[in-house]
């Protein structure tokens, strides 16, 4: 299902972040309605911008017909109800909740600063370290739609010291495409700013939003970041959701980027919903916790591989190489002997030195020819 892209904030000032608990399944009306009938506000046939400012210009309201759990407010679970069939062509079905997805969640020590580093506004002083958390998902085709938090489900995210850059003052940011990479030569600190995204990395387009932010609250991140407590647990809810298209993750969706000054402690409590290609089926997870006590260190597991790394704990990208095979496809093909060959007489090229003699010839060519 093809999702449009474009920034919330261009539309709702005071609206940032949003979320949703709760199964599909016990949803008032499903029953007896689809989506494109519960959503489709305007019978144009399209659940498209249109309805998306037309859903959050009811958040947070008593009297919205957008309460579709009927509990007497517009909320994030009803927001969320609405976000898997957003870009979808009527006639729409309500997806079916499904199991087994959403496997784990990551944190990875990204990057330690030993120096201090200017910034905007603030210096990013030494000591500080920066962390990146990540959702592990089933298959390559699923996609994380929200990280979201309520009173039901709080989303919270804590450190003994405080957060590096989270916020909407200057210099700071909430979500990825707040962050700009043009100031990174003359405020290299900025490369480390907190924020929220989903899927999407820096330099992957960085002026293409992918995560939207929205809570009850307009101020609701005033003061989160000075008092190292990220916190949604209010009864409208709020949390980070999709903007992009879904679903093609490889595995592995970046939930946020996060630098934290006056301590390396880092801990939180997180809820998930993901989708599966197709918008055929949709997966909630609730209370996922991570520490920086226990970090994933992603790296080539496997013993007999040129890389391998005795640390790592996770191998998400397939990042193994092995003597003969330079494409890293997992077979040995004329490529790659063409590449073996393109290395010959180097004394420094492990993976065409087949048989450790510490330089490329012909013996190593014979070789490879008996693995073909």
């Amino acid at each position: 299902m093809r999702k449009y892209l474009f920034c919330v904030k261009e539309y709702m000032t005071s609206v940032w972040f949003v979320a949703f608990v709760g199964l599909m399944s016990t949803v008032s009306g499903q029953n007896s309605t689809t989506p494109c009938e519960w959503f489709d506000h305007n019978g144009d046939g399209f659940l498209g911008a249109n309805t998306w400012l037309y859903v959050l210009s009811q958040y947070g309201t008593s009297t919205g017909e957008m309460d579709i759990d009927d509990n007497g407010m517009v909320d994030l679970r009803d927001f969320l109800q609405f976000l898997p069939y957003f870009g979808g062509q009527c006639p729409v079905a309500w997806a079916d909740t499904t199991s087994g997805h959403i496997v784990d969640v990551l944190l990875v020590e990204y990057a330690v600063h030993d120096a201090e580093l200017a910034g905007l506004v603030d210096n990013l002083p030494a000591e500080s370290v920066t962390y990146w958390l990540y959702a592990q998902l089933a298959e390559p085709t699923d996609g994380i739609l929200s990280m979201y938090g309520d009173n039901e489900a709080p989303l919270t995210l804590e450190t003994d010291g405080s957060f590096y850059g989270f916020g909407t003052d200057p210099g700071e940011a909430i979500t990825l495409d707040s962050y700009n990479p043009l100031f990174n030569p003359f405020a290299p600190a900025n490369e480390f700013m907190t924020w929220f995204t989903l899927d999407e990395e820096p330099g992957d387009n960085w002026n293409t939003p992918s995560a939207g932010f929205i809570t009850g609250t307009a101020d609701a991140t005033n003061g989160m970041a000075e008092a190292g407590l990220i916190q949604i647990n209010d009864s409208v809810g709020g949390g980070s959701f999709f903007q992009g298209y879904c679903c093609d993750s490889d595995g592995l969706v970046l939930l946020g980027q996060f630098t934290v000054v006056g301590s390396t402690a880092f801990n939180g409590t997180i809820n998930l919903l993901a989708e599966t290609a197709g918008s055929t089926a949709i997966e909630f997870a609730e209370g996922m916790t991570f520490s920086s006590s226990n970090l994933a260190v992603f790296g080539c597991m496997d013993p007999e591989a040129l890389n391998f790394d005795s640390e790592a704990t996770h191998d998400p990208f397939g990042d193994c190489a092995y003597a003969g095979d330079f494409n890293g496809d997992g077979e040995y093909t004329v490529e790659d002997l063409l590449e073996l060959l393109a290395d010959f007489g180097c004394t420094t090229c492990p993976q065409g030195d087949l048989n450790g003699d510490g330089v490329v010839s012909v013996q190593d060519i014979l070789l490879f020819l008996t693995f073909l």
